[in-house]
């Protein structure tokens, strides 16, 4: 008998309405992209270590396609803490950030915050928000 309590304190523990409650959505708008070709894709960071060019290194990784210059990612069951995102328009569908002989992307770029760098991509500490609840992000791609 004394097993029932124990069991039913565990359910209610990992129960979906309690984890619910421990993360986020997070809900990503990139616009300005220059056409509806090829496909966003997003990586999302929760520390500094390979941002933004590792995307191996990223929390989550995403990608949508683009409708009238705008794309929308949702990013469900995140904890709480600190993150950046960069994402790029890979335009020509080839999977990857095409660059030019001196390492300059030839397709759009976009951050958290809007943030850009200066002669290289942006920091994290720039990109940087912090999600405790259900967080929205406004990225702008830049050709």
């Amino acid at each position: 008998m004394k097993a029932i309590p124990l069991i039913l304190a565990a359910s209610l523990l990992f129960s979906p309405g309690t984890m619910s409650a421990q993360t986020s959505t997070l809900t990503v708008t990139i616009t300005g992209l220059h056409s509806d070709k090829g496909t966003v894709y997003l990586s999302l960071y929760n520390s500094a270590e390979g941002y933004p060019k590792k995307a191996s290194l990223a929390y989550r990784l995403a990608y949508n396609s683009i409708e009238k210059g705008k794309c929308t990612i949702v990013l469900t069951a995140i904890p709480k803490g600190l993150y950046a995102i960069a994402c790029y328009h890979d335009e020509n569908g080839n999977g990857k950030l095409d660059n030019n002989f001196f390492g300059i992307p030839k397709e759009g770029t976009g951050a958290s915050n809007n943030a850009r760098g200066v002669m290289g991509p942006p920091k994290f500490d720039d990109a940087k928000f912090f999600v405790n609840s259900d967080t929205s992000q406004s990225i702008k791609i830049n050709y």
